[in-house]
């Protein structure tokens, strides 16, 4: 099997061992969906942004600990839309540096703690990276953050995604595991996803976790195809919020050192300040530098949508390489 554009070969015995040793664990990785329906669109007033609109689920289902996707590209005017698909999560900026922590610049936005069908709203004033993350205790360390406007480099850098993922999945179970459950092989387009991404100033610890939510993401496109675009940009909205959500395997080692590493390097903060109703805008810019941090959000609003998540599991599938 190739992973990716077909470039690196996964023959390897160190791959092949970790398989090995994951499915001798915890059998073979298995790939469970459901039905998610959830607020597709933001209602008028709450659009701050004259630009594109991009949808981010929080959560998309009880206790699938992403936001999906990962990681959004967005344009000055844009508006970023998060959802709730489950209960218990706040959406409250961070740093490249600290993604686990609210970031202390003074241009922090966070949403409080909601539940399934709440949705967020931020207009995006600059293109620079923008980290967040679910102050839920315990959430952050176990995957749980996202980027708008990730650093990239070229593919065949050594600090991007395409280039690190590979000797990454081979010390890993966890993201062999989630690799031979994704289900992207027969989707080219959802197995290179993510590929130029930048590792190089994420915090050691927290390299393996966006790993994961590279992975996770690239699951999610591969069960619903019509999210991505042939120019290979994601749109939520295509699936009508209704969507097929893939069994995060990574729960599967909840205790392995992934964890273990993010909550002694940097702790979420117990939770985040809720905001009422349209707060008022944020100032500043933030860097892709780790020394610096700031926002590219400024008007922002909260909507509690009167749509209800649905999530019904419908079928297993037993995947091995």
């Amino acid at each position: 099997m190739s992973y990716g554009s077909g470039s690196s070969n996964w023959g390897g015995s160190g791959y092949s061992n970790c398989v090995q040793q994951c499915m001798a664990s915890y059998g073979a990785p298995a790939m469970v969906t459901a039905s998610a329906t959830y607020a597709a669109s933001a209602t008028a007033s709450a659009m701050a942004g004259t630009g594109t609109t991009h949808t981010i689920v929080v959560a998309p289902s009880q206790g699938v600990l992403r936001m999906v996707p990962f990681a959004v590209n967005a344009s000055a005017g844009d508006t970023l839309y998060w959802v709730w698909g489950a209960n218990n999560h706040t959406v409250t900026k961070s740093s490249e540096l600290s993604p686990c922590n609210k970031t202390t610049d003074g241009t922090a936005f966070a949403s409080g703690t909601q539940n399934a069908s709440f949705t967020f709203t931020e207009m995006v004033n600059d293109t620079n990276p923008v980290f967040y993350y679910c102050g839920t205790p315990g959430h952050c360390p176990k995957g749980m953050f996202g980027v708008i406007n990730p650093p990239n480099v070229e593919n065949n850098a050594a600090t991007s995604v395409a280039s690190m993922m590979p000797a990454m999945m081979a010390n890993s179970s966890t993201l062999s595991a989630m690799y031979a459950a994704s289900n992207i092989s027969s989707n080219p387009m959802a197995a290179t996803w993510g590929d130029s991404m930048d590792m190089s100033t994420m915090p050691d610890w927290s390299q393996s976790l966006m790993a994961e939510n590279v992975l996770y993401t690239r699951s999610f496109i591969a069960a619903n195809p019509s999210i991505m675009a042939a120019d290979g940009t994601l749109n939520m909205g295509a699936a009508n919020g209704q969507f097929m959500v893939p069994q995060d395997v990574s729960q599967l080692n909840s205790a392995g050192s992934s964890s273990s590493a993010a909550s002694s390097s940097s702790s979420p903060s117990g939770s985040a300040a809720a905001a009422g109703g349209a707060a008022a805008s944020a100032s500043g810019a933030s860097s892709a530098s780790p020394s610096a941090t700031g926002s590219t959000s400024g008007a922002r609003a909260n909507v509690a949508s009167g749509a209800l998540l649905g999530v019904a599991a419908i079928a297993a599938t037993f995947l091995s390489l």
